[in-house]
């Protein structure tokens, strides 16, 4: 079921990933993915203080690095930067001695509208060949690189060519 809520967030069907998310919630309430897909719906809804909520309960349950990069995200975009660079600072050190995914410290930094650093992680997990870049195209965490020539091009890189039936 966390795969139905990944593909509704990525869709842009929030009302509906949070649905799916809450149902697997009452199956499980302590399934940490299912709080992050809810944190994200509910993010992308306009409710940023309860999308936090979810993403620290989904970091609580797992300590898991890309549950924290959702939750440093959360604190910036709320204006909360102070928190979101501990939660970076975090991560950087966790990186020291496991592997974090370039992504996850994209999903931050450009939620503290850093750009360019996160265009630059971007860079490296491309060439560190990690899934999560797969996802860069439809991603709405990165909408707000949209329109820059360097995630343009990354994107094209990632994706091939556009077509033209792309957007």
């Amino acid at each position: 079921m966390p795969i139905l809520c990944w593909v509704y967030f990525n869709g842009r069907h929030y009302d509906e990933a949070e649905a799916q998310a809450r149902k697997t919630l009452e199956m499980d309430p302590r399934f940490y993915v299912a709080h992050f897909y809810l944190g994200e719906a509910l993010q992308f809804q306009g409710k940023l203080t309860d999308g936090t909520a979810e993403f620290q309960k989904s970091a609580d349950l797992n300590n898991d690095p890309f549950s924290f990069a959702m939750l440093g995200q959360a604190y910036a975009r709320q204006g909360k930067t102070d928190e979101a660079r501990k939660v970076l600072a975090r991560l950087r050190e966790q990186a020291k001695s496991q592997y974090i995914s370039p992504y996850a410290f994209a999903v931050v930094l450009t939620a503290l509208g850093d750009k360019a650093h996160a265009i630059d992680e971007l860079e490296h997990g491309y060439d560190d060949t990690g899934f999560y870049i797969s996802l860069i195209k439809v991603d709405p965490l990165f909408d707000d690189l949209r329109g820059d020539p360097r995630f343009e091009a990354l994107v094209q890189k990632v994706t091939g060519p556009k077509t033209k039936g792309d957007q």
